[in-house]
């Protein structure tokens, strides 16, 4: 057995680690996420694979065409059915309105008309109530309960909620209004199938017929290893490079390097770039919130 300085508790305060144990999964816990959990670059987003006939989101994120199409077509059937419901809520809403408007206008004409037979049923009413209010009053003040069947199930539906007849109801919970179309995965902007672009990704020599997780993409000007450096996709050609390569040698004239075609400033996408996992560059974290203790 260790000494007693060197067990737990063994000091007055407690140390970080016995702290952390001691909350038993309480606070914000956080986890530094290392490379080897990063996606590699030119792999697909979705499909977590090598990309073979990649395309490119306005936002800068590659996919396999195959595994994009597959996604915005169940994401746009999700949205049919989604219209179908809200379409549906709004027509039970402008039932339940004309409903109350033809409810209110009956009410009217049953209040004109017994204005017009010459006898004011409130009148009638106010003067049975003013009656009754009285000898209610005279026997409330000789002791005798006096209260309704309505009001004291009025009194248990407020004092013992919890029985099941008196059970509060949420009611049916609403459909909010749907988007247009189907969402980015990543950047959550809407995504259309027209805005993928295709992008030709060059691989190095030695793994152009793999298609492991070993496969590794290289810059088209360069030839060097695309990992986690910057890099760009000319939309209009397809050709993806570094982006010192393309500030060097693309931007001044305007003109793909590899293909020699002409392109504007919008037809160039920078490409999202996985973390290094360093702390000094690239570091990142994960998050947690669970309940904090008080």
């Amino acid at each position: 057995m260790t000494r007693k300085s060197k067990q737990r508790g063994g000091h007055n305060p407690f140390t970080y680690q016995e702290s952390r144990d001691t909350l038993g999964g309480y606070g914000t816990q956080k986890a530094r996420i290392g490379t080897d959990s990063q996606l590699s670059f030119g792999h697909c987003a979705l499909s977590l694979t090598p990309i073979v006939d990649g395309v490119v989101s306005p936002s800068g994120t590659l996919y396999e065409r195959s595994a994009a199409v597959e996604y915005l077509v169940k994401e746009n059937a999700k949205l049919s059915a989604w219209r179908s419901k809200y379409e549906k809520q709004c027509e039970e809403d402008l039932q339940k309105e004309e409903q109350g408007k033809r409810e209110e206008e009956e009410g009217k004409i049953s209040s004109f008309v017994g204005k017009q037979s010459g006898l004011n049923a409130a009148t009638v009413e106010g003067h049975v109530e003013k009656h009754s209010a009285a000898r209610l009053g005279k026997l409330r003040d000789e002791g005798y309960d006096v209260s309704s069947d309505k009001e004291k199930k009025s009194s248990l539906k407020r004092t013992s909620y919890w029985l099941s007849d008196w059970t509060p109801d949420a009611g049916a919970k609403r459909v909010t209004t749907p988007p247009k179309r189907p969402s980015s995965p990543f950047s959550g902007r809407p995504l259309r199938l027209k805005d993928l672009k295709a992008v030709d990704l060059k691989r190095e020599s030695s793994s152009k017929n793999s298609t492991g997780s070993d496969v590794v993409f290289v810059c088209a000007v360069s030839g060097k290893r695309l990992t986690t450096q910057e890099a760009v996709a000319i939309t209009k050609t397809g050709t993806v490079m570094l982006k010192s390569n393309y500030e060097e040698f693309a931007k001044k004239d305007m003109v793909d390097p590899v293909k020699g075609t002409k392109f504007k400033e919008k037809d160039v996408v920078e490409l999202r770039k996985s973390a290094t996992g360093y702390a000094g560059s690239g570091k990142v974290e994960a998050e947690v919130y669970t309940p904090t203790l008080l």
